[in-house]
């Protein structure tokens, strides 16, 4: 969270600097802030820039697995549905 806050100031930073200081043109000011909020941010903010991405990458492994919960849960409740059937249902031997 941090790393993103730091980058949209930076972005807000150069991009206010470069369009109501400079009066250059909107698309100009939020290219160039683009351009120098990654560049910064790649160059002299690693260790944030690190962090944030094993945060995410805990945060998309998390759901994953529970979501794996749910449907092991499911699969679950679907195989004791089908044993119980299987149990109520009258032997069908040889006899018809």
């Amino acid at each position: 969270m941090k790393f993103t806050l730091l980058r949209l100031a930076l972005f807000a930073a150069v991009f206010s600097l470069i369009y109501w200081v400079f009066g250059w043109n909107l698309w100009i000011g939020a290219g160039i802030g683009l351009v120098f909020a990654f560049a910064i941010s790649y160059l002299f903010f690693n260790g944030l820039r690190l962090s944030a991405s094993e945060e995410l990458a805990a945060r998309v492994s998390g759901r994953g697995a529970k979501r794996n919960k749910v449907a092991d849960e499911d699969a679950a409740a679907e195989d004791a549905a089908a044993e119980a059937a299987e149990r109520d249902e009258p032997e069908r031997g040889g006899r018809d």
